[in-house]
């Protein structure tokens, strides 16, 4: 890492994830047999921060993790990715867990206790110290609106870089916008948020709504990127998807590695797309990420 580039904070959650591959979904009272299992680290602020670390950034995360065995796994487990784990908080409760089901198209459902992730409540003043002007702070859903807008307004005022990346959508983050510099929504997030039929409305609604840059991920379609009214879709990179479980954060993580590096929007967004399609391409969650090598080859392919 060059001394001069910025540094990506996370702060967000950490879970153990337990995956069951299906033929087809479950319907409602319906009982389907596994046809293979896959317990993961998963968790979407420790997946963005695992990608960033590997895509070349210096990372630390904020998070909570329980008192228990899986947490101490866990740990053990981003201190070899090299991320910062200084302020990962041990709470007197377990490790939260999600249940992902998957498809054999690659569609999943996602079933998630977050006892840890609900009673933490990040300092600000930690995080401004732990962190300098111009750095890179990214956020998801999985903390209260309460914390995230107030760590969202003092990261903006203390001049750091911020992106927000709303899933689950558990509140409106719509009024927090003016302290968001990048927001990464899917097609989902971005018509639950603003009631708007087609992505192009909605990201322009999201940015006129105060972000700077709102980005819209549609899958195969591509990348929707808003920035000041001005769209701009950006073609999707080829993939056989055989599992989305922890794409987007694949996306965001490459994304916030790319910024952090001074890398133009364009080009980042076009890393962020190589990331995510590799890792369709793989079962699991962290397993299914690229590693430094994998990615340094799909970056070089792109240049």
């Amino acid at each position: 890492m060059n001394a001069n580039e910025a540094r990506v904070c996370v702060i967000g959650n950490a879970a153990i994830d337990l995956i069951f591959r299906v033929e087809h979904l479950p319907l409602a009272g319906e009982t389907s047999l596994a046809t293979n299992t896959l317990r993961d680290f998963g968790g979407k602020g420790a997946n963005q921060a695992v990608m960033a670390q590997r895509a070349g950034a210096q990372v630390q995360l904020f998070a909570a993790l329980g008192n228990d065995e899986d947490g101490e796994r866990f740990l053990a487990r981003l201190m070899e990715e090299g991320i910062d784990t200084r302020h990962i908080a041990r709470l007197p409760c377990a490790s939260d867990m999600s249940i992902v089901t998957v498809d054999q198209r690659g569609e999943n459902t996602i079933v998630t206790r977050n006892e840890a992730a609900a009673s933490y409540v990040p300092s600000p003043g930690a995080v401004l110290d732990a962190t300098r002007s111009g750095d890179w702070i990214a956020m998801q859903g999985n903390l209260s609106q309460a914390v995230t807008a107030d760590l969202l307004l003092q990261a903006h005022a203390g001049r750091r870089r911020t992106l927000l990346n709303p899933g689950p959508v558990c509140f409106d983050c719509r009024p927090m916008l003016n302290d968001v510099d990048v927001l990464v929504v899917n097609r989902v997030e971005a018509a639950a948020l603003t009631g708007l039929g087609t992505p192009e409305k909605a990201a322009c609604s999201l940015q006129a709504s105060g972000a700077s840059d709102v980005v819209v991920t549609l899958g195969s379609q591509g990348v929707l990127w808003c920035n000041a009214g001005h769209t701009t879709l950006i073609p999707a990179a080829p993939a056989n998807a055989i599992d989305t479980v922890g794409a987007g954060d694949a996306f965001c993580g490459a994304l916030l590695a790319a910024l952090a590096q001074g890398i133009a929007m364009t080009a980042a967004l076009q890393r962020a797309q190589a990331a995510a399609a590799f890792a369709v391409t793989r079962s699991g969650t962290q397993a299914a990420f690229p590693s430094r090598a994998e990615l340094s080859a799909l970056f070089h392919s792109l240049t």
